[in-house]
């Protein structure tokens, strides 16, 4: 069997877009059903920077046959890295349904979230993980690192803040209990209960 194609995780477009690089952030856009690819490529022929978290995997057919497959890890969005008005431009594509706003971050004087950004390490990070040979799961957990959390079952209720989630292979979250004294514990997602939601999809 050959192996996988050397395909590189994103092609970076900051020289054809001519954009200073402290002014591009890395936004989350929700795209439509199945078309991580086809949003990522069509951004990518406008040299706009995009990823989708995607992973070369071998399909094997009834027959026997086998065929390469670049498969979504992390379904319906995609990454960017654009200026604010390269975003609001975008936004605007059919296929690009909205962008992931953090909803604990301070609201502006029109009452609207901040939207969310990753950092350039964290892309690197995952893109080194779906660039080698094992499979990658991508498993929600339901919490996101800063969220307001209470401990289910405790005598009394004890509020906590997420400060790491684990991979899919534990399943566990990292939990900051002030009461405690800012103690560190890792407790099972089942364990918790959102106190208030951090995310939410707008234009």
């Amino acid at each position: 069997m050959d192996s996988l194609p050397n395909v590189p995780p994103v092609n970076v477009a900051d020289e054809a877009v001519g954009v200073p690089e402290p002014n591009r952030k890395w936004y989350i856009a929700r795209v439509l059903p199945k078309a991580e690819k086809t949003s990522r490529d069509n951004l990518l022929r406008d040299n706009i920077e995009a990823y989708a978290a995607t992973q070369w995997q071998v399909s094997v057919w009834r027959n026997g046959r086998k065929k390469k497959i670049e498969k979504p890890v992390i379904t319906q969005y995609i990454f960017v890295k654009v200026t604010e008005q390269e975003r609001r431009a975008i936004v605007t594509r059919p296929y690009i349904l909205s962008f992931l706003t953090n909803r604990a971050g301070t609201p502006d004087q029109f009452g609207r979230h901040p939207l969310c950004t990753i950092t350039d390490e964290e892309i690197r990070t995952l893109q080194q993980m779906l660039g080698g040979k094992l499979p990658v799961n991508f498993v929600p957990s339901g919490f996101t690192v800063g969220e307001k959390v209470s401990l289910v079952g405790w005598p009394e209720d004890i509020v906590g803040e997420v400060v790491r989630i684990a991979g899919s292979k534990t399943n566990y979250i990292g939990v900051r209990i002030h009461q405690l004294g800012c103690a560190y514990m890792e407790v099972q997602p089942s364990m918790l209960r959102k106190i208030s939601h951090l995310s939410h999809l707008s234009y």
